[in-house]
């Protein structure tokens, strides 16, 4: 396979992957699991906050490939919850930051539980040094990528 072929397939995988991840049926199924009433799209900002925190409205949506307003409307409904507060920033008071409550964070380590269980049985029958050797490479291209930001 030459270089632009291999290099091509690598990006299709990597979509494959993002896609696998952000599949809304599996989604539905760590919400039942973790007991909380939650629709896809604000399912998705906690699980971003629970990720960046604390974090801003902005990055956020940057993050997520979404608008600032429907990130800061779910925002508020997470914060309704008593999942996610919000505050004003320190170094801009127009900035509004998210993070977690008690609450959230209680959740947000159930989802982590299964999504940790989940892995563990994907990469079962990998060696410890193929493990190791995936997680080299993935931080290897994520360094490599954010080189273009």
């Amino acid at each position: 396979m030459n270089m632009n072929m291999m290099e091509n397939e690598i990006f299709k995988a990597l979509i494959d992957i993002v896609a696998i991840i952000n599949r809304p049926d599996r989604d539905k199924k760590m919400i039942a699991q973790a007991g909380i009433n939650l629709e896809g799209a604000a399912f998705r900002v906690f699980v971003g906050i629970g990720h960046l925190q604390p974090t801003s409205v902005g990055d956020l949506a940057a993050l997520m490939g979404k608008n600032y307003s429907s990130v800061s409307r779910q925002i508020d409904k997470l914060e309704a919850a008593g999942l996610v507060r919000t505050y004003p920033s320190s170094e801009d008071s127009r900035i509004r930051l998210s993070e977690l409550t008690d609450d959230g964070e209680k959740i947000i380590s159930m989802i982590n539980v299964t999504r940790q269980r989940i892995m563990r049985e994907a990469l079962a029958e990998w060696t410890p040094e193929e493990k190791n050797g995936l997680l080299n490479n993935l931080r290897r291209l994520i360094e490599a990528l954010n080189k273009f930001d």
